[in-house]
């Protein structure tokens, strides 16, 4: 009894240590989850039912591209997990180092500053605030250790801390920042 209440706690352990999140299982929709660190996890969903690609070549192919731009880059950028097993619903989970690689990786252009690189000009449309009331940029910037993070494309996000404001490109229920993909959406987290 005593060598399982052993192993269970070191199985506990380990999993803290490993930060046990299971992207895979938790999201199912294209889905982009800042750490605080500024690592980036993406999870892509996509529906390759009515392709003539198989499980096989879907995954020799992300290899590829991801063996290419490691080759040619400082940053690194690995697989998590790729789940072929319904072809309708294509999971693959990608970590980054940081935001400039996903832009790299992507051909996007996102961006992850601290509230004290952003010039109260940079912070357009009209924001709303975590407690639903509309804020004047004024307000946002005197957040202190703030960061800002600016989307171009319709996704959702999810950041590793709590979202204190959004301007009108953003939607947040539970959690869960939905990007329009008309204009710039910008979120301000801590």
């Amino acid at each position: 009894m005593k060598k399982l209440q052993i192993m269970t706690a070191l199985i506990c352990m380990l999993g803290l240590m490993t930060g046990c999140d299971n992207y895979e299982k938790q999201y199912d929709s294209n889905t982009l989850v800042v750490k605080r660190n500024g690592s980036v996890v993406e999870i892509s969903v996509e529906d390759f039912k009515d392709s003539t690609v198989d499980a096989g070549g879907i995954t020799a192919y992300v290899e590829d591209q991801i063996d290419t731009y490691n080759e040619t880059s400082d940053s690194e950028i690995k697989m998590k997990s790729i789940n072929t097993d319904d072809m309708s619903h294509v999971k693959l989970v990608l970590s980054y180092k940081d935001i400039d690689s996903y832009d790299a990786f992507n051909l996007l252009d996102y961006t992850l500053v601290d509230i004290a690189d952003v010039n109260e000009a940079d912070l357009k449309g009209s924001f709303t605030s975590a407690d639903d009331i509309k804020t004047s940029p004024a307000d946002i910037m005197s957040e202190e250790k703030a960061r800002v993070l600016s989307v171009t494309e319709a996704t959702d996000v999810v950041v590793k801390g709590d979202i204190l404001y959004y301007n009108d490109e953003v939607t947040v229920k539970d959690g869960v920042a939905t990007t329009s993909g008309n204009k710039v959406a910008v979120i301000v987290f801590k």
